[in-house]
């Protein structure tokens, strides 16, 4: 007769283990924590905050500021009224739908925002300092255009067109171009530089390492392309349908060094060991 007997095998090792890897785990990700931290402090970079504005006419730095929906030459357009100055932007996405306001008719392309930096405080010290005068906010106007930029590169199929259709432009984010316009104090308005969609960083370390295979001059990153932490990065953000891919260039974990690799494997071994230390005992003969 053969009967089968459960077995509890000693598991002192795995639990030793797990308790190790809960401490290298702890300890990383405080080292991960206080390093970005440490990046974030050093950096000094502005923390720009923004509120849309959904007025169609007020006052700002006591010039009057108005938005209209106009038809020039067969063409529509929106008209923006500051001070004495007048802005005149093509509509680059005409609305699908009959919405109530032009900000919403409009907000595929056009977004208009107060904002101010409030780098070290939080949003009720900035109202608060907006309020007292110690902040002085700023008006801007940014707009997209889904054609708007010259190929960065060759096209890799020369055989292939594709119409400038909605669709098209869409996924062709590489061709967006964003304007931005300020309206000053003065009642005079800043036409800034324009951007573009940036190259993700994956892209660019991509070519870069096949440069250097080839021995070719190492390609570096468009000047026009949105620069992170940028003012113009945060207002393209409000029109964009997907969000800019990630640069690498000025990303806090790139100052993590080998603490984020400990966090992730210590975070494996841990639930590995757990796992194994409470599996059921194995049944014997």
């Amino acid at each position: 007769m053969t009967t089968t007997t459960p077995t509890k095998e000693p598991r002192t090792i795995l639990w030793i283990i797990a308790g190790l890897s809960l401490c290298t785990l702890v300890f990383s990700s405080y080292t991960l924590a206080k390093r970005i931290n440490s990046f974030n402090s050093d950096r000094g970079a502005p923390l720009f905050s923004f509120r849309d504005v959904q007025e169609e006419a007020f006052l700002f730095q006591d010039h009057p500021f108005t938005i209209k929906e106009v038809t020039v030459d067969e063409q529509p357009y929106v008209r923006i009224t500051y001070a004495e100055e007048i802005l005149l932007l093509p509509v680059t996405v005409p609305p699908k739908q009959p919405l109530p306001t032009v900000f919403d008719r409009q907000r595929e392309w056009l977004s208009i925002m107060i904002m101010a930096d409030r780098a070290g405080i939080t949003l009720d010290e900035m109202e608060s300092k907006i309020d007292s005068g110690e902040i002085t906010p700023r008006l801007i106007v940014a707009t997209r255009t889904p054609f708007g930029a010259e190929p960065a590169k060759e096209k890799r199929f020369d055989s292939i067109e594709h119409e400038q259709n909605e669709s098209w432009g869409e996924v062709r984010r590489d061709l967006w171009e964003f304007d931005f316009y300020e309206m000053n104090p003065d009642g005079t308005i800043t036409v800034h530089e324009p951007k573009r969609f940036p190259e993700s960083g994956k892209s660019l370390a991509r070519r870069q390492n096949y440069a250097k295979l080839k021995g070719e001059p190492i390609p570096q990153r468009d000047p026009q392309d949105l620069v992170e932490y940028s003012w113009q990065y945060g207002a393209a953000i409000k029109l964009t349908p997907r969000p800019p891919a990630i640069t690498m260039e000025n990303q806090a974990l790139r100052n993590a060094g080998w603490s984020l690799p400990a966090a992730a494997a210590s975070i494996l071994t841990l639930i590995a060991s757990i796992f194994f230390a409470i599996a059921p005992p194995r049944a014997t003969e």
